[in-house]
């Protein structure tokens, strides 16, 4: 079994007694869904590759890394056939348009989450049809059925997928076969040098503990060092690249308007992307903006704040400060619209990790930022002046601290922006336990 792949090359799997179980999984209905969801949801012109890339690829590439990893660490038939599954499997419980699809459903229902969804559709009970429910175009549940073929136990790959707290596994963990292959993938699609040199360094040096989580060796601390630079580089240029705000702003009120008007239910989450967007074009309430999804996007870039490293002392949604922006701060013209992102540990994170199965290494470092945006959600330029743009940034800061409770932070503006989250002399700091 053979693919081409753009960060990996020629992967090929030769091993008998894993091919017939990796087979029946990519040609089942809940993997074959993965061709139709995209890694990132939104074709900026800017990082177009990346609105191109699919999740079936990616799950692919976990999959080569995880196997490489079961016969690098001579693990058992059962064991690698529980560790395949869980690599291919691991995002088949996405929704469309991922994770802000999840955190918006999350609002209105808290149970909601991405391990109670795997698990469900891992045995076969997402709905109450149970293996009858389609999950895709006339085709029902298969993955237990699958699974209890080649005698691999679900609850042994739903704990490699969401493993229980404290807890970590090769796929899941701070560092992991799938952040590692994800950052990569989208730093080769970007055309990054040295992408593709960096996974093969890092994939020399790592292998499976005795709990089956990864260990590395001393050796791999510079290529880490690097994945963790690709990673704030990658995700500074999503959130505060101007070019990439419109879209989010977009992305961001569909989102909402399709979960306030059930496009998209807890219940339904699993839709594909093509199906959710057909949908959203068809509602009168998300028909226009839909559109925008072909025809390009009307929102327009005016200003932003990107408040960082700050202590908070109460947590706030996105929704939340989106809506008190709004309703605060009268904008210097018509249609005016918020994008926030308020996040910690995702565009930087510290992550541990264990070298030579028993030392423990601390890289990077936990990244806490709110971006505050200001778009104009109509054509039409849109010019405010330095003393409205500044009015306007006092006005967001004012209300920033006071709802957050915050006292001390660092600010960038679109006219700092260097394309890193850190200042470009600052190191990656490294801490030894």
């Amino acid at each position: 079994m053979e693919f081409h792949d753009i960060l990996h090359g020629l992967i090929k799997f030769s091993d008998e007694n894993l091919t017939s179980l990796l087979a029946d999984l990519l040609d089942s209905p809940e993997i074959h869904r993965l061709r139709n969801m995209r890694q990132m949801n939104f074709d900026v012109p800017l990082i177009q590759e990346l609105g191109r890339s699919r999740r079936l690829p990616h799950s692919i590439g976990v999959t080569y890394l995880a196997v490489e990893l079961a016969h690098k660490s001579n693990l058992n038939t059962t064991k690698t056939k529980e560790l395949l599954a869980a690599a291919i499997l691991h995002d088949a419980a996405i929704p469309p348009y991922g994770h802000l699809v999840e955190s918006e459903l999350k609002r209105i229902d808290q149970s909601f989450n991405h391990e109670e969804t795997l698990s469900r559709m891992i045995k076969g009970v997402i709905s109450d049809d149970n293996d009858y429910q389609e999950i895709v175009f006339g085709k029902q549940l298969q993955l237990s059925k699958i699974l209890q073929k080649h005698n691999v136990d679900q609850d042994s790959v739903i704990n490699l997928v969401c493993p229980n707290k404290g807890q970590r596994s090769a796929v899941s963990a701070d560092i992991d076969i799938d952040n590692i292959d994800n950052v990569h993938r989208m730093a080769a699609m970007l055309g990054w040098e040295h992408a593709k040199e960096n996974i093969l360094k890092i994939r020399s040096h790592m292998k499976l503990d005795e709990k089956n989580g990864l260990t590395f060796s001393i050796e791999a601390i510079e290529p880490l060092n690097q994945w963790l630079d690709f990673r704030q580089r990658i995700y500074t240029m999503i959130i505060a690249h101007p070019e990439c705000i419109p879209y989010n702003a977009l992305q961001t009120d569909l989102v909402r308007l399709a979960v306030a008007n059930e496009i998209i239910t807890p219940q339904l989450w699993f839709k594909t992307e093509p199906e959710f967007e057909e949908d959203l074009r068809k509602h009168p309430n998300t028909e226009k903006l839909a559109k925008q999804l072909i025809a390009g996007c009307d929102y327009q870039f005016v200003d932003y704040i990107w408040f960082k490293n700050f202590k908070a002392s109460h947590k706030r949604k996105n929704s939340e400060i989106s809506e008190l922006m709004n309703e605060k701060i009268k904008a210097p013209f018509n249609d005016a619209g918020y994008f926030v992102w308020n996040e910690k540990g995702l565009v930087s994170r510290e992550i541990e990790v264990t070298i030579n199965s028993s030392q423990k290494v601390k890289l990077g470092q936990d990244s806490t930022s709110c971006m505050i945006a200001l778009v104009k959600k109509t054509t039409g330029k849109v010019k405010p002046t330095k003393t409205e743009i500044s009015a306007w940034r006092k006005e967001v800061t004012s209300l920033f601290c006071g709802f957050l409770g915050v006292d001390t932070f660092e600010a960038d503006f679109p006219e700092t922006y260097k394309g890193s989250f850190y200042p470009v002399t600052e190191e990656l700091k490294l801490e030894l336990n």
